[in-house]
């Protein structure tokens, strides 16, 4: 081989072989494929404005739903606590009458006068026990009543229903309850003695719940107790969702709660 050819061969191998690659110099990779990919990936994992809103608007939503049932949740609650307070305290008038051997009422406050304090924030939600007082010789016969239990408010937006209480009363065949004025715990804006009109259902002596107009007629009694809202200078408080709760006084003084707002409707 000539020496002419040994040095073409060796270019060739120097450069590269056949291929023509020039090994001496390193090889430039192309990045900008690779890191418009990136770029564009990275863009596509954030969230548009109107996706962001949306996903606002959905927790709101549900914020909203939240609340209400939360709502419902506490006015379950309120009637429930205003009912096992009620019960307690007919259980208590009606001890008292067999205790001291004389008639007991359970009171609930029943004037409205919208411009007195007391009478807006006890309205229909103010209850408390009194006794027929006695003199020396024992008679009752004409005596006065007297308060003994400090007054107990039921929870805020529970009322009792004096019309939902007689129209059950009436169904099932059970007293229902008198009205009477008496001295109330507390004062009134002027400092006077709080003298008020009630509601009440009263037990004689034996412990017998008695009709509060009629002694002889209807023993035992319906109490019904809703939850609502009442509108200044209005008397009667709107009914909520049929958000209602009660129990029937038997003639011994027993009492049988009401399961469901539908069996105080259905109530025979």
């Amino acid at each position: 081989m000539c020496l002419q050819c040994l040095a073409m061969v060796g270019e060739t191998s120097i450069l590269g072989g056949e291929s023509g690659n020039d090994y001496r110099y390193p090889v430039r990779m192309n990045h900008t494929s690779t890191q418009e990919s990136s770029l564009s990936g990275s863009l596509r994992a954030g969230f548009t404005l109107v996706e962001i809103m949306a996903v606002m608007m959905v927790i709101a939503i549900l914020l909203s739903v939240a609340a209400v049932g939360i709502q419902n949740i506490d006015r379950g609650q309120a009637t429930t606590s205003a009912l096992s307070v009620t019960e307690a305290l007919f259980d208590e008038a009606r001890s008292a009458a067999v205790g001291r051997g004389t008639r007991a009422r359970l009171l609930i406050h029943k004037e409205l006068n919208d411009s007195e304090v007391i009478d807006r924030e006890r309205y229909l939600s103010y209850m408390c026990v009194a006794v027929e007082s006695t003199n020396r010789e024992g008679d009752v016969e004409g005596a006065g009543w007297e308060v003994i239990t400090r007054g107990t408010k039921l929870p805020s937006g529970v009322y009792f229903s004096p019309e939902e209480s007689e129209r059950a009363a009436e169904s099932i065949g059970v007293g229902k309850p008198g009205t009477m004025r008496i001295d109330l715990p507390g004062k009134d804006a002027n400092g006077a003695d709080s003298f008020k009109e009630c509601y009440y259902f009263e037990f004689n002596p034996e412990g017998v719940c008695i009709d509060g107009e009629n002694a002889g007629l209807d023993p035992g009694a319906a109490v019904i107790l809703i939850s609502g809202t009442r509108p200044r200078d209005v008397e009667e408080p709107k009914l909520m969702k049929n958000n209602k709760v009660g129990f029937v006084v038997w003639r011994n003084g027993r009492t049988s709660i009401f399961r469901s707002p539908e069996q105080i409707d259905l109530a025979r």
